[in-house]
């Protein structure tokens, strides 16, 4: 380990995303963003929708998330999560193309069954994808 820096895991249902040393994580919690600097207390924050900025030697990078937790240790944070995607490898087309189809089925629920729940829902991760693929 490397002084005065965390080992960072980011764990999906398909397999560990990434794991290296950084000095510092931005995560969205349900209650907002929160940031983790070695020697934090050990807790766990459940996670959000949002976008994840890891910090390591003066670069950022940022990955699109979805739902989960972070479990956080002072030398350590797995942050267990839905989806992760890095900014750089988001497909902004297909993006935009969920953002539509969502507002679409926004824009008909009352002619049609729609489930508004799972539609914003949609809406909400598809507008992230584009915020985040933003900063690649």
């Amino acid at each position: 380990m490397i002084p005065n820096s965390l080992s960072v895991e980011i764990v999906t249902p398909t397999g560990i995303k990434e794991k290296h040393q950084v000095g510092y994580v931005r995560a969205p919690g349900l209650d907002g963003l929160f940031g983790v600097m070695p020697g934090h207390v050990s807790s766990i924050i459940a996670l959000d929708i949002g976008e994840l900025s890891i910090q390591q030697s003066g670069e950022r990078e940022f990955w699109a998330t979805r739902g989960g937790y972070a479990e956080i240790h002072p030398d350590r944070v797995v942050l267990i999560v839905e989806s992760a995607e890095r900014s750089s490898n988001i497909d902004v087309e297909r993006a935009n193309s969920a953002a539509e189809r969502a507002k679409n089925r926004l824009e008909k629920k009352k002619q049609e069954q729609i489930d508004e729940a799972r539609a914003k829902a949609a809406l909400n991760r598809a507008l992230n994808r584009l915020s985040v693929a933003k900063r690649s």
